[in-house]
């Protein structure tokens, strides 16, 4: 039996409607140990501005939630036939495909749907083409509705390309004062130096929603785990106390309505 859930809240929680449980098979991968790259900048500097020299943090990202009328893996290949243009034309590239994944009735998670896809792409435009892109999506057959939010990337594990295979992600959303976003930065960036080799585990990247919608500041945080056992592994936290010192920090820090979170698997070619 899979998870049925009413609606997925993250990120799009406020526009999308939709119905979502998870249904794919999980595959362990290796773990390897790969430099991180690291960068905070408020989503509304300029490029001039910046200071990191990774050009992969200078990028924009779009996550996008597909609901499809069909088998969302089905429409892969058209979905990426469609948006080639719009990719080379815009500076785009795809950053991953994330696709629902099995997990028991009482996991904690949000979705994803049964009938969605989540897409990412990088642009090395700051202004990404949310319309063209959503329209190129939705127009397409056995595609009923796309809804698309902007990210500035904060950390990515290795550049613009996912260091891990199929698994388990948590994508996991949480809400902070504007003011607040450094100290998150440093207390979880810390904390993962011990966290990702006691666990197992890999973060792939950490994004803040363009903007603040609601002058508060949107996190996005995605993790791989190698099963939907091996998250639950990671809970144990007495098998880390620094990390867990630095975790209940940030967790102080947190508004209402943290912790939304969705479970995927990614699709690996």
């Amino acid at each position: 039996m899979v998870a049925q859930y009413p609606q997925t809240n993250l990120l799009m929680r406020q526009t999308t409607p939709s119905a979502l449980v998870g249904a794919t098979l999980l595959v362990c991968v290796p773990l390897t140990t790969v430099p991180a790259h690291l960068h905070y900048v408020h989503p509304n500097t300029s490029r001039t501005q910046l200071t990191s020299t990774n050009s992969s943090l200078d990028h924009r990202f779009t996550y996008s939630i597909v609901q499809t009328i069909a088998s969302p893996t089905g429409l892969i290949d058209s979905i990426n036939a469609a948006i080639n243009s719009i990719l080379i034309d815009a500076g785009g590239t795809l950053y991953a495909i994330w696709t629902p994944t099995e997990k028991p009735e009482t996991a904690p998670f949000e979705g994803l749907g049964e009938s969605q896809l989540a897409l990412m792409f990088a642009w090395s435009d700051q202004n990404p083409p949310l319309s063209m892109l959503d329209s190129t999506i939705a127009g397409l057959d056995g595609i009923s509705e796309v809804k698309t939010d902007v990210l500035v990337p904060i950390y990515l594990a290795e550049g613009l390309t996912v260091p891990t295979g199929a698994g388990f992600y948590v994508h996991r959303e949480e809400i902070y004062q504007p003011r607040d976003v450094d100290e998150v930065v440093r207390l979880s960036t810390e904390a993962w130096d011990t966290w990702e080799s006691t666990f197992g585990t890999r973060v792939t990247g950490l994004f803040r929603r363009s903007g603040n919608p609601g002058n508060v500041a949107r996190l996005l945080r995605i993790v791989w785990y190698r099963s939907y056992d091996g998250w639950v592994d990671s809970r144990n936290a007495e098998r880390d106390l620094e990390a867990r010192r630095r975790f209940a920090a940030r967790r102080l820090l947190q508004l209402e309505g943290s912790g939304i979170a969705i479970a995927t698997n990614r699709v690996v070619r």
